[in-house]
């Protein structure tokens, strides 16, 4: 990663340590006890006046790293000077240690056996808190650790007892030892904070991604909506001529084969114009801009005219029409011009897929829950269970022993699965090679208007 998106995550990164090193602000007041204590057990050995003066300037530093800190919560998230941030907050833990330093560099002048014992104590505990602190970063580690410990080991070996002196060697090889476990600590806080950033970039880029595809996606299926709105004009006008030519509206054409040829101009005019039809409407659908207009409808009633308009065509087809529905069923509030191309849709998939001597059905029920059922089921070819899911997709076609894998746009079953969901139904197909499909499409209870049952029987 070079160029500007290396130097956003380094912004980042370091933006992540200066959080979690502000977060420790609980420990300046801490210290800050430590020093009144320290300051109260060396009044017997140690001027008052260099005490107080020193209790004064470590209390100082310990407010002005508090308003530091109150600063840093105050700004911005957004800060272009992060680094600046961090040399303050390094700035203010080395005036911490260096207070401690001049303590410690006091008792080669007041200092006794009891005061090196205690500062040691206090030295070695503060170090080591300090790692769990400033193990974000190093740098301020160093600036608050060592002052002190420095200042304490010189102090130490200047002593004319060889006790502390030898204190003062062990002091230099505990810094040492705590250093090291500082830096390991740093290491694995830098590769936190990194991986935090690093999934932190990449969850930010996985929803560009998304919004940029979610954006490219609408502004296609937009495109291809108005395309086939505008299809739709010049398919009306050839339907009309065509039509007045085959009805010889404006007188005869002479040759009967013109008539033929209007026909089929006119039949195939339509054949377009459906295609468009339902270009439109699963590009809406794809773009989120389709909507209901909803009512009470009569799904019995529906069911009943559309098997009637089929008959031919099942007939045609050597194929067998049947149907069940449920007496007293309730209205539907759909929209009724796109429920019954749900049903058209389905019904026209089964007798297309289903070879002569076959049977079609089509069943309205009642669930347990209220909701309203309509099973659409054939004895046809079926499919295979790994291509349900790719037949829900528009223009996904599969290839069958009826007909090959160009026959039809591919668009019928997208549109019900869409307009199903706009509905708030659930669509469920089931299907095994050789046994048919089972179209199972089901409203919910609150879609069912129980005041207006349907008296209509089976």
């Amino acid at each position: 990663m070079t160029g500007p998106m290396a130097t956003d995550r380094q912004e980042r990164i370091l933006a992540g340590k200066l959080d979690l090193l502000f977060r420790g602000h609980i420990a300046v007041p801490g210290n800050m006890l430590a020093a009144l204590l320290v300051a109260y057990l060396l009044h017997g050995c140690h001027p008052t006046w260099f005490l107080l003066l020193w209790l004064g300037g470590t209390c100082a530093v310990g407010v002005a790293r508090l308003y530091l800190h109150r600063c840093f919560r105050n700004a911005e998230e957004e800060q272009p000077c992060r680094r600046r941030w961090a040399h303050l907050f390094t700035l203010g833990t080395f005036g911490s240690g260096l207070m401690w330093g001049v303590i410690c560099a006091s008792l080669a002048i007041w200092g006794d056996a009891k005061a090196y014992v205690l500062l040691t104590f206090v030295v070695g505990g503060m170090t080591a808190g300090s790692v769990a602190t400033f193990s974000p970063y190093m740098p301020a580690y160093l600036a608050y650790a060592s002052p002190m410990t420095l200042s304490l080991s010189v102090a130490s070996l200047l002593s004319r007892d060889e006790v502390i002196t030898g204190n003062g060697i062990l002091i230099l090889f505990y810094f040492v030892v705590v250093t090291l476990t500082c830096v390991y600590s740093s290491r694995f806080v830098d590769r936190t904070v990194k991986l935090q950033v690093d999934n932190e970039i990449l969850r930010n880029h996985l929803r560009k991604t998304r919004r940029e595809r979610d954006t490219a996606r609408r502004e296609k299926w937009s495109t291809l909506a108005q395309l086939s709105h505008e299809l739709r004009t010049p398919l009306n006008a050839i339907m009309g001529f065509s039509e007045a030519m085959r009805e010889e509206v404006l007188g005869a054409l002479g040759n009967r084969r013109y008539k033929d040829y209007a026909s089929h101009i006119h039949a195939s005019g339509r054949r377009l114009l459906t295609l468009a039809d339902e270009l439109m409407l699963i590009s809406q659908g794809e773009a989120g801009s389709l909507s209901l207009r909803e009512e009470p409808v009569d799904v019995g009633e529906m069911v009943s005219s559309l098997l009637a308009y089929k008959k031919t065509a099942a007939e045609k087809a050597g194929l067998t029409l049947a149907s069940y529905i449920a007496s007293g069923l309730p209205k539907l509030n759909a929209d009724k011009a796109k429920l019954r191309q749900m049903l058209r849709h389905l019904v026209d998939n089964a007798i297309k897929f289903t070879p002569a001597g076959g049977s079609v059905s089509l069943a309205v029920v009642l669930d347990s829950e209220g909701g309203m059922e309509i099973t659409v089921e054939d004895t046809g070819i079926g499919i295979d269970a790994k291509n349900l899911a790719r037949v829900l997709r528009p223009f996904a076609r599969v290839a069958t022993p009826l007909t090959d894998n160009t026959g039809g746009a591919g668009l019928g079953l997208p549109i019900v699965a869409r307009l199903a969901e706009l509905h708030d139904a659930k669509l469920n197909m089931t299907s095994e090679p050789g046994q048919g499909t089972r179209v199972l499409l089901r409203f919910p209870a609150k879609r069912c208007l129980v005041g207006n049952a349907d008296s209509a029987a089976a």
